[in-house]
């Protein structure tokens, strides 16, 4: 490595632009270093190397026992097909559409991780090697490493034996000092203009728009807000624009953070921890967000071991913390990642933001389900049970829950007894299946 301390040594090299010159080599090129018992770490979505993993999957036979960490894996290479996992396996702390499939192939295998909690995963993985899309260079030298970058910590980068970069002109540069790394930090460098993968919005249902209906009266002007990952989530923010001067402090930036703040809505004039900003890790969307966070100078990106520390998260005063879930019990657990033993979404930092919220000066958080889905016959069931089902993953546990809202109303489980709880979340069950919980409620819980 050409970097000591964090200080950039020019070293032999007349210029940064001379320097990276001499480290200019093809896709094919960097996937020829790759060797058998490698551990390689990328950060993940659109900041995953397309053209080296293009040129790896045309080595993959020569690989034993390599291992790619990587979060939100976009498109599929030849590499990931079940016939080659003996030959490469990836390992992620985030579930998509593709980690779905290839975990059911068993060419991956997920990490359960709180989201502030992947730089100590990473460390003890020892990756030597570090891949991923970087920006072109500025002026000075300095790559950005754009929407996924901040789940990579530098330490991780410093660390590694050899660090390859794939530089993409159409990745938009995040504004924040974390995300930059300059070329005398970067071993290899190959060049791409790879198609990047977009995540347009998931439609609105009704049932989303009575949850969001509820959910903007629990926010009032000048409050700072936090939108897990996912459709409800992010339709929810759809629904604030009424309100005035909101702050932002989230993990993920999602298209409706756009509309809020070309609208004004999202201001932060009234923000207290770092007024005017909208702080957050990660950025998923389409060409049109892409273009807006481009340089924009109202974000700041920062490293997730930051961004998502419940201690920092606190220092916001009036923090509405915002997640989803796909099922609850009566008594507040929440399982908002896996149906029964099927890894469907991740960990994330659902329990980083809930925590935060309670440190919070005036904050709250907000569980937010549907309160039925369908089966594969397309019978409805309730998401609201009286245990959780064999095999469902709990993501947080009843003591951090605040507040649960479906279509059928709000509920506040803070503080209450079991016997409250478990009759505030009848309340919100579909009115179908109310008789059959109160039914198991007086089987169970006779307080």
């Amino acid at each position: 490595m050409a970097i000591s301390g964090g200080q950039i040594n020019a070293g032999k090299y007349l210029s940064w632009k001379d320097e990276y010159r001499s480290k200019l080599r093809s896709a094919e090129d960097l996937a020829a270093m790759i060797k058998s018992g490698d551990v390689i770490l990328e950060p993940g979505g659109i900041n995953i190397p397309h053209d080296f993993h293009v040129a790896l999957s045309k080595r993959v036979q020569e690989l034993n026992r390599v291992t790619i960490c990587l979060g939100l894996a976009l498109k599929l290479y030849d590499f990931m097909q079940p016939q080659y996992k003996e030959n490469i396996h990836i390992e992620t702390p985030f579930v998509g559409p593709v980690e779905r499939t290839l975990i059911e192939w068993g060419t991956a295998s997920y990490v359960p991780q709180h989201l502030n909690q992947l730089g100590p995963w990473q460390a003890r993985r020892k990756p030597n090697v570090v891949s991923m899309v970087v920006t072109p260079p500025d002026e000075n030298g300095f790559f950005n490493r754009s929407c996924f970058g901040g789940l990579v910590p530098r330490d991780a980068i410093t660390q590694a034996d050899v660090v390859m970069v794939e530089v993409n002109p159409k990745t938009p540069w995040l504004e924040g000092k974390d995300l930059l790394i300059h070329v005398s930090e970067i071993d290899y460098i190959c060049e791409s203009n790879a198609d990047l993968v977009e995540i347009p919005d998931i439609p609105i249902t009704e049932i989303e728009r009575q949850i969001a209906a509820y959910i903007t009266e629990m926010i009032p002007d000048g409050s700072t807000i936090q939108l897990g990952l996912g459709g409800l989530a992010n339709a929810i923010g759809y629904f604030l624009l009424d309100k005035k001067d909101l702050g932002v402090h989230t993990e993920v930036v999602q298209k409706s953070f756009m509309d809020l703040m070309k609208a004004g809505v999202v201001n932060g004039s009234r923000k207290n921890f770092y007024p005017d900003k909208v702080l957050a890790t990660f950025c998923v969307g389409d060409q049109e967000l892409w273009d807006y966070v481009n340089r924009n100078a109202d974000f700041l990106f920062t490293e997730v071991a930051f961004n998502n520390d419940p201690q920092v998260i606190g220092k916001n005063d009036n923090l509405v913390s915002i997640n989803n879930a796909l099922c609850m019990d009566l008594t507040g657990q929440v399982g908002s990642e896996s149906i029964r033993h099927r890894q469907y979404s991740g960990t994330g930092g659902q329990m980083n933001f809930l925590q935060g919220a309670a440190l919070s000066r005036g904050g709250k958080s907000v569980i937010a389900l549907n309160s039925t889905w369908k089966d594969k016959e397309g019978n409805l069931r309730s998401s609201i049970v009286p245990f959780i089902p064999p095999g469902t993953i709990v993501t947080t546990p009843r003591t951090e829950v605040d507040y649960v809202v479906t279509e059928y109303g709000v509920v506040n489980l803070k503080y209450k007894r079991v016997s409250e709880r478990v009759n505030a979340m009848i309340s919100i069950a579909h009115p179908d299946f109310r008789d059959q919980l109160k039914f198991q409620a007086r089987r169970f819980w006779r307080e």
